[in-house]
């Protein structure tokens, strides 16, 4: 004698429930027990040579949350870039070692949550906490001249926002390897099998990538594996790169351990706020790039590697077009060969302003 449909019914709904009453569960018990204990596997000190000249904190004065910051390349150049890293990233800037000595002074901050950045207040986005950041610290050390921001990969959408909120203060913008998702026909075959997957989840599923992430923390901030997560999510170029320089692959494996110092929170926040939007709803603060007002003639550099397989190029193209439709002198360079990547953009980037902003 069969099982009714009724009965097979009320069978499957009851596994069902189950499932998701045990999923829930879990994610609630592991979310109790980061916030207890924040998994984190980085060093308490950073063993990376030369790495910066100097590291500094101070209380935020409008919020009261500390801020953190270090510094490379020359302290009295009057050439002053503001760094804003990648996710997942830090204060701690790769490329440090070979802008020492040079006629440039780059700033780099530990965004909301990450390094030992306090996280954004209740109610408030990671980009516009950043933004007011990086603004109070230019006040801070009473810097009043034009800065240059430079914003690697998903830093490129925060250092749009800080130069769409005061234009004024800002001598040029470098986007290196953006994170661009604004336009609906984004190219996603341009990408490594692993990106293109966990931005599809990602932007379909936003909360079903955040729980997941919460479930896999003690597994993502393992950032032991540095080059071989090259290999699997960026290129080929970036991986053997990173074998034959020690230094910057351990400068790429702390910069990543410093991002979970508090836990995943904030690289979580971060990533929902980039990633895991629609393209009808555009990144906190920076908006409709096209309706921004007061940049006309802003510099704004674009550059994006061949070679990269982890953001897609055909988003830079597209951010290009929109600066432009507002009035920005915005420019795309799309350095041609198979060496290097996504991570090699920064590397470019950097050699690029020394170039043409430090000259």
């Amino acid at each position: 004698m069969g099982i009714s449909t009724p009965l097979l019914r009320t069978i499957v709904a009851g596994i069902l429930a189950a499932g998701a009453t045990t999923y829930v569960a879990s994610i609630a018990i592991t979310h109790r027990k980061h916030k207890k204990t924040p998994p984190r596997s980085n060093p308490p000190t950073v063993a990376y040579p030369d790495y910066a000249l100097s590291e500094h904190t101070f209380l935020s004065p409008s919020t009261g949350r500390t801020v953190s910051w270090a510094e490379y390349g020359s302290p009295g150049s009057k050439n002053i870039v503001i760094y804003e890293h990648g996710l997942p990233g830090s204060r701690i800037l790769p490329a440090g070692p070979r802008i020492k000595g040079k006629d440039i002074r780059v700033i780099a901050l530990d965004r909301p949550g990450m390094g030992f950045t306090s996280p954004a207040l209740p109610g408030k986005t990671v980009m516009e906490t950043a933004i007011n950041d990086v603004y109070e610290l230019l006040d801070h050390l009473d810097i009043s001249q034009k800065v240059i921001l430079c914003g690697f990969s998903a830093g490129g959408p925060h250092v749009l926002g800080i130069m769409f909120t005061h234009p004024d203060r800002i001598r040029a913008t470098y986007c290196l390897g953006p994170a661009t998702y604004l336009d609906e026909k984004i190219n996603w075959d341009d990408l490594a099998p692993g990106p293109r997957s966990t931005n599809w989840w990602t932007q379909k599923f936003p909360s079903y990538t955040a729980f997941d992430m919460i479930l896999r923390a003690d597994k993502i901030v393992d950032c032991s594996n540095v080059i071989n997560n090259m290999k699997n999510f960026s290129s080929e170029g970036d991986a053997i790169f990173l074998s034959e320089n020690p230094v910057e692959a351990k400068g790429w494996q702390n910069a990543n351990f410093e991002a979970y110092r508090q836990g995943i929170a904030g690289y979580l926040q971060s990533s929902m706020e980039i990633f895991g939007r629609l393209s009808t709803n555009p990144w906190p603060v920076v908006g409709d790039i096209v309706h921004q007002k007061g940049i006309e003639g802003q510099k704004v550099v674009i550059i994006h590697r061949e070679s990269d397989h982890l953001t897609p190029s055909s988003g830079s193209r597209d951010l290009v077009r929109r600066l432009k439709a507002a009035g920005a002198d915005a420019e795309f360079i799309f350095p041609e060969g198979p060496e290097g990547g996504h991570f090699q953009a920064l590397n470019y980037g950097i050699n690029y302003i020394l170039a043409h902003e430090c000259a």
